[in-house]
């Protein structure tokens, strides 16, 4: 019985597998190199975010300065109250020429060509539709206007910078007003 303790416990191999100095070492230094490749790495990327926030930062300005430069009577993104009176002007626009439309069908007479009257004005289907209004175009500038204006409130919104310095209600009747 005694031998057999013996036998066993000379038979019993460790759990762990022991390094030596060496590998330890080169484990070490293995990890370590690693670490600065980490670091270098990260340090890339920092400069990166940084390098593309500042570029955001001045496309933000240029595309401030074109609005600016443009005077195109667009309403400034970042305040409600002043895309509330755009919207508003646009509406009363319209009330207002809807209002103030004749009608150029009314005033067509085809019988005008048949008048001997010097001083007749020819008044004939044909001559009258060059001179009524291209409803078309007046919508389109107006649906253009309105675009342009959605589009500054999106850049606005997409833009962390800019919503960091506009007041919480702001932010919220923006997103109101998006949607």
């Amino acid at each position: 019985m005694v031998k057999r303790k013996n036998q066993d416990a000379v038979s019993i191999k460790p759990a762990v597998e022991l390094l030596s100095e060496e590998e330890w070492m080169a484990r070490r230094n293995i990890y370590m190199q690693r670490l600065a490749d980490l670091k270098t790495s990260v340090a890339f990327i920092d400069d990166a975010v940084e390098e593309y926030k500042e570029l955001q930062k001045q496309k933000l300005r240029n595309d401030k300065w074109n609005s600016y430069l443009a005077c195109d009577g667009l309403p400034n993104p970042s305040r409600p109250a002043e895309i509330r009176k755009f919207i508003f002007q646009l509406n009363f626009m319209e009330q207002e020429s809807c209002a103030n439309e004749i009608s150029w069908v009314l005033s067509v007479d085809e019988c005008s060509v048949l008048s001997q009257a010097p001083d007749r004005c020819d008044r004939t289907r044909k001559i009258m539709e060059k001179s009524r209004p291209n409803v078309g175009q007046l919508y389109d500038e107006t649906v253009q206007r309105i675009l342009a204006t959605i589009e500054r409130v999106q850049r606005v919104l997409r833009n962390d910078d800019e919503l960091v310095h506009l007041p919480t209600f702001q932010v919220r009747e923006l997103d109101k007003e998006q949607g």
